[in-house]
């Protein structure tokens, strides 16, 4: 059962709106808020004085928030800016062969397949799955794998959809043909549930922004314990190697002596404001339960699709509730955009709009009442597109 109490505290800031954009950016609830601005005010009152040694208690319990979220062990999470910079760490650093090939959709964010265009430089092959209404068929990406295949680089849910993978098929397949799982996790980490072990994922790309209830320019990249020492990062510096007597000096100028868990990732000073709102973010989620989110999300999106079943507006996503992700996405004629725009507006709907379509992103915080006000909008969109058309 959902907290009720613990999501009025923190979300305060949208208790007026129905607030639908998770899938493109949260509001940061108090908790998260609060940590970002305190680590500003505790660098500020002790006038810099060793604030890099002082922060770390702070990253080490980050690590262990973050940890508990997906099911894996502290050193095993790296810090990073944001997706696309995880996604590239794995692309750019796993020593592929040339005429190997990695399996994607094409269904894939720019963040996460851009990385993968780029290994082509290296010999890499690229297999394309391709999609149908914003479904990927499992089945396609398993028949897809040769006997050069090593990877298969996809989304845990299409942003573009809302269409969810099914992580426990995918990841007993690879875990039983010996592949690589590189997933793409922002849309669903900390709202649906992902279990990096039981599903055999080997690594995670996630940025804070969205489900983590964290904010903008800040990530994590997870990686399993027996791939970290195979990716060479694109970037060396004191964080992510060995430290020596002094680990700002360098005696050894034959070779980097790497860190052997996921810090090898982080190449300097990190984003410490932006980490210690993904610790805060991370304790809400732990705090409610993950499973006790997915939940609820699952509910809300069961309640949106039977109030719009009868609409004329295509809705993408597909029917089959084990694909549903908490993330809806309706076709609308592009002609009527200021139409939808007010209509939206004027019931303090806050969404993701783009070239006709409208992207509803649910989230913990999301209420039954956030939802019968925004079937009642799609359905006065959808008058307005009948009587337009």
């Amino acid at each position: 059962m959902i907290n009720k109490a613990l999501l009025e505290e923190e979300f305060q800031d949208i208790r007026d709106v129905s607030f639908f954009n998770a899938a493109y950016v949260v509001i940061p609830p108090k908790r998260s808020q609060a940590a970002y601005h305190g680590f500003m005010n505790d660098y500020i009152a002790i006038y810099g004085e060793e604030v890099t040694s002082k922060v770390w208690p702070m990253i080490d319990e980050a690590r262990k928030e973050l940890a508990k979220v997906i099911n894996c062990e502290p050193e095993e999470i790296g810090f990073t800016k944001n997706t696309a910079e995880a996604v590239g760490i794995i692309a750019n650093g796993y020593p592929f062969k040339p005429g190997d090939n990695v399996i994607v959709t094409d269904l894939e964010h720019t963040s996460n397949i851009n990385a993968w265009i780029n290994q082509r430089r290296r010999g890499l092959d690229l297999k394309v799955v391709k999609s149908h209404d914003g479904a990927i068929d499992i089945n396609d990406i398993f028949a897809a794998v040769d006997e050069n295949t090593v990877a298969i680089a996809t989304s845990t849910v299409m942003f573009s959809s809302g269409f969810r993978i099914d992580l426990d098929k995918l990841g007993a397949f690879c875990h039983e043909k010996g592949l690589r799982l590189f997933l793409d996790g922002i849309q669903s980490c900390g709202r649906l549930l992902i279990d990096v072990k039981k599903q055999h994922i080997d690594s995670l790309a996630i940025g804070g922004n969205k489900g983590l209830l964290a904010t903008l320019g800040v990530g994590f990249l997870y990686c399993k314990k027996d791939l970290i020492q195979s990716i060479i990062p694109p970037y060396a510096g004191y964080q992510s190697t060995k430290p020596s007597v002094d680990p700002r000096v360098t005696t050894d100028f034959t070779q980097i002596h790497w860190r052997d868990d996921a810090r090898r990732f982080e190449s300097g000073n990190l984003n410490y404001a932006g980490i210690a709102t993904l610790k805060a973010g991370a304790s809400i989620i732990n705090e409610l339960g993950i499973e006790n989110i997915e939940e609820h999300i699952v509910m809300l999106d069961k309640r949106l699709r039977e109030g719009i079943k009868d609409i004329s507006l295509k809705v993408i996503t597909p029917p089959e509730p084990i694909f549903h992700s908490g993330i809806v996405c309706i076709y609308y004629p592009i002609e009527h955009e200021k139409e939808v725009m007010d209509i939206l507006h004027g019931r303090k709907i806050y969404t993701t709009m783009r070239s006709g379509y409208i992207r509803l992103g649910m989230h913990v915080y999301n209420t039954e009442e956030d939802i019968d006000n925004a079937i009642e909008a799609l359905k006065e969109i959808d008058k307005v597109a009948k009587v337009k058309n």
